[in-house]
């Protein structure tokens, strides 16, 4: 199959995993209640705008994924976050010029981003912790009363008194 360490290209780590696939279900509980409650014009709007808030949050994540690894050149990725912004806004447009779909279905739909995203960092994979051992304001406090100076590791005066002349 494949290496378990190994992660999709593009998709960030697993608790981005967690969020987008999330909200892909969220959308899906959304719709599912949108055609229970509303009918089936209703409910496919909802299912539509949790289809946007998924697909949204994915390409979110692989634009900022290339931008945070800086493999190669970001403008092209520059390029593709412009193209999602402009799909996106002119997509919804023409969904509702059409007038098919209530607004207020695909904001009921694409309320599946901040509560997908919410459910699946509370109930994910949580991200590892880094070994910031070595970084100084990794370690502990000498004396927190002397204003925040903190005595080195590596100073051999440390917990000497400072000398007044």
């Amino acid at each position: 199959m494949g290496d378990p360490e190994k992660e999709p290209a593009g998709l960030g780590d697993a608790p981005m995993r967690s969020a987008i696939l999330s909200v892909f279900v969220t959308g899906l509980c959304f719709g599912v209640a949108g055609f229970a409650a509303a009918g089936a014009r209703a409910g496919l709007g909802v299912t539509l705008g949790g289809l946007l808030a998924g697909l949204n949050l994915m390409v979110f994540a692989r634009v900022g994924d290339a931008f945070v690894a800086r493999r190669g050149n970001a403008a092209p990725w520059g390029v593709v976050a412009l193209l999602k912004m402009g799909l996106l806004f002119g997509g919804v447009w023409l969904i509702l010029k059409n007038g098919y779909f209530s607004p207020l279905a695909l904001i009921a739909g694409y309320a599946a981003l901040p509560v997908g995203i919410t459910l699946g960092s509370l109930f994910g994979p949580k991200p590892p912790e880094s070994d910031d051992s070595a970084t100084p304001s990794a370690r502990p406090r000498g004396d927190v009363i002397q204003g925040g100076r903190a005595a080195r590791r590596d100073d051999p005066d440390e917990g000497t008194p400072p000398s007044h002349p």
